[in-house]
C-alpha cells in the first residue's frame, strides 16, 4: 500500500427504499458529503426512477463514543458510492 492506496478502494452503500432510510444513516452520509437532501425525484421525464446514485470522495471520518457518532475532519480520503433505491425491493437488483 502506497500513499495513494485510497484510490484503489470504493466504499459502496446501498439503501433499500428512499422513504425508509434510517434518519441517522441519512444524516451521517449527508455530514460526510455523500448524500444531498432534496435532489432525488420520483420521476424524470414522466418515467419512474429506480435508484439514485451519489458519488463523493470524502475526507470526513467518524468516531462513535457512547452511542454518539462524531464527524472527524481531515481524515484519509475515502471514495464513496451511495445507491438509494426509490422503492423497497428487498433484493440487490434494481429491476
Amino acid at each position: 500500500w502506497a500513499k495513494d492506496a485510497w484510490k484503489k478502494i470504493v466504499v459502496c452503500v446501498v439503501s433499500d427504499g428512499r422513504a425508509k432510510i434510517n434518519p441517522r444513516t441519512r444524516a451521517l452520509l449527508a455530514g460526510m458529503g455523500v448524500y444531498q437532501e432534496g435532489i432525488a425525484k420520483q420521476q424524470v421525464n414522466g418515467k419512474d426512477v429506480t435508484a439514485h446514485i451519489y458519488e463523493y470522495t470524502t475526507q470526513i471520518g467518524m468516531r462513535i463514543k457512547n452511542d454518539v457518532v462524531q464527524l472527524v475532519p481531515k481524515q484519509q480520503p475515502v471514495q464513496m458510492l451511495f445507491c438509494l433505491k426509490e422503492r423497497i425491493r428487498r433484493r440487490s437488483t434494481l429491476t
